[in-house]
C-alpha cells in the first residue's frame, strides 16, 4: 500500500475520533484529534501531487490554526482569530482556483449569473444573523463575501479544466459554506446542540474534497 494511503487512512481516522469527541462532549481531547487533520491532509496532498501549489498549502495550512483557534469557539478573542485565520484560508483557495486555470479569458460571460444564489443566500444569512452579531458585522460581512467568491470561482473552471478538477473542489466549497453557516447558527443563534457533528462532517468533507481535485487519483 502507497504512504499516501496510509496518511489518508490517518485523516480519516481523526476526523472519525474528533466527530466522536464531539458526539461525546469531551472538548480536552478534541485538541489532539482536531489539531492534527490539516497537517495530516496536508501531508496527503504533498504525497499525491509532483507539483505543489504553494497557495493551496497557505490555505491548508491558516485552517490549521482556524481549527487551534476554534477549539475556544466561545471565547470572544479566539473566536475572531478562527474566523480571520479561515478568511485567509479561503483567499488562499480562491488563488489556487485563479491560478489553476486560464480563468479570464476563457469564462463564458453567462457564467457570472451563477452569482446571484450566491448573493441571495449570503444576504440572508447575513441578515439572519445581525441581531446577534452587533460587534463584528464588519467582519461577518466580509467573510461571507469571501466565501461566496471562493465558492464562485470554482465554477467557471467546468470550462477550464478536466472534471474532477472542477467538480470536487466545487463541491468542496458548497460543504464548506455550509459547515460555516452551521457554526454561525451554533456560536450566533445557539440552534445547533454543541455535540452535533455536521459542523465537522461537512468540514472534513470540504476540505478533502477541495484537495482532491490537485491530486494525482
Amino acid at each position: 500500500m502507497e504512504l499516501r494511503y496510509i496518511i489518508l487512512f490517518l485523516f480519516f481516522g481523526s476526523a472519525f475520533l474528533d466527530m466522536l469527541y464531539v458526539y461525546k462532549e469531551v472538548p480536552k481531547s478534541r485538541i489532539f484529534s482536531k489539531t492534527l487533520l490539516m497537517p495530516i491532509l496536508l501531508t496527503f496532498y504533498l504525497l499525491s501531487t509532483d507539483y505543489p501549489i504553494i497557495f493551496l498549502i497557505f490555505a491548508l495550512i491558516f485552517s490549521f490554526l482556524g481549527d487551534l483557534f476554534l477549539l475556544w469557539e466561545n471565547k470572544k478573542i479566539t473566536f475572531i482569530l478562527g474566523l480571520f485565520s479561515f478568511l485567509i484560508a479561503h483567499l488562499f483557495f480562491f488563488l489556487t482556483f485563479l491560478i489553476t486555470s486560464n480563468y479570464f479569458k476563457s469564462t463564458p460571460f453567462y457564467i457570472y449569473l451563477f452569482l446571484i444564489p450566491y448573493i441571495i443566500y449570503g444576504y440572508y444569512l447575513y441578515n439572519f444573523l445581525k441581531p446577534e452579531i452587533n460587534k463584528i458585522r464588519f467582519t461577518i460581512l466580509i467573510y461571507i463575501l469571501m466565501i461566496i467568491i471562493m465558492s464562485f470561482s470554482t465554477i467557471p473552471r467546468y470550462y477550464l479544466v478536466n472534471f474532477n478538477k472542477f467538480i470536487f473542489p466545487f463541491l468542496g466549497s458548497i460543504f464548506f459554506i455550509i459547515s460555516d453557516s452551521l457554526l454561525a447558527l451554533k456560536v450566533f443563534k445557539k440552534k445547533i446542540k454543541e455535540n452535533n457533528i455536521l459542523i465537522m462532517l461537512t468540514y472534513i468533507f470540504a476540505q478533502f474534497l477541495i484537495i482532491s481535485g490537485f491530486i494525482k487519483i
